[in-house]
């Protein structure tokens, strides 16, 4: 009997309690009548980053994602004149499953592992990593091709994969770290890290503004830049 991961599920979200002012900065000085100046302890509680070193928040936060016991991440990025979008989940291996959409091709199912690539779709999807050849006929009834991970016409797919993963995406060289304007992401307060990668690579990261950190959001800029957006959030204990 075939077996697959399943192509949905259902993951619960983080609840981020209790996060306050993402920075001491922007509350501005107390005004004059008003009491004392905040204490280190008010300071920390508004900004859980404060005094810590940033490579060493970021870590965690890459560390943290990847322990998360559900993950699901929006992908896109380019890869030579593909311009690719993917919705998917990864397991606890380096597999992931869910919606693609290449441009100007389709848009399709992709399940990946360390065994094969399944894939299925419209025409368009299906045809496009075969271009000049035709696409093979489908291995099961519902219509899965399967394919070896190493076969070049899904090269394209299986980067998906590493592109969503954070273990794989932290980059073991990073110059000029420093911290940006916090902003948001999807209403949840972010600390933003930026940081040149192999290349000269411009990497801006977005970690949650919680005392145990989290990734929110990776961009890497470049002719293949990626764009990668965390929707399944570490839970209390990830």
């Amino acid at each position: 009997m075939r077996t697959r991961m399943p192509t949905t599920t259902t993951v619960a979200a983080l609840t981020c309690a209790a996060l306050l002012t993402a920075s001491a900065a922007a509350c501005g000085p107390a005004s004059a009548g008003t009491g004392p100046d905040p204490s280190p302890t008010d300071a920390a509680a508004r900004d859980p980053f404060a005094g810590r070193d940033p490579a060493a928040v970021l870590r965690a936060a890459y560390e943290r994602t990847e322990r998360a016991a559900a993950k699901a991440a929006v992908v896109s990025r380019r890869i030579g004149e593909r311009g690719i979008t993917a919705k998917l989940n990864f397991g606890d291996d380096e597999g992931c499953w869910g919606q693609v959409t290449i441009e100007h091709s389709g848009t399709g199912e992709i399940l990946v592992d360390d065994a094969k690539v399944s894939l299925r779709g419209d025409a368009g999807f299906v045809q496009d990593p075969f271009r000049n050849r035709s696409a093979t006929s489908p291995d099961t009834e519902d219509g899965w091709i399967d394919l070896r991970p190493a076969d070049p016409a899904v090269a394209h797919l299986v980067a998906l994969c590493a592109d969503g993963s954070p273990a794989r995406t932290f980059p073991a060289e990073r110059t000029g770290l420093r911290r940006g304007p916090d902003t948001r992401v999807n209403g949840r307060p972010a600390a933003v890290l930026v940081s040149r990668g192999p290349g000269g690579v411009e990497i801006t990261d977005h970690v949650s503004l919680d005392p145990a950190p989290y990734l929110l959001k990776h961009e890497e800029s470049g002719p293949d830049g990626r764009h990668v957006e965390y929707q399944a959030l570490p839970g209390p204990t990830g």
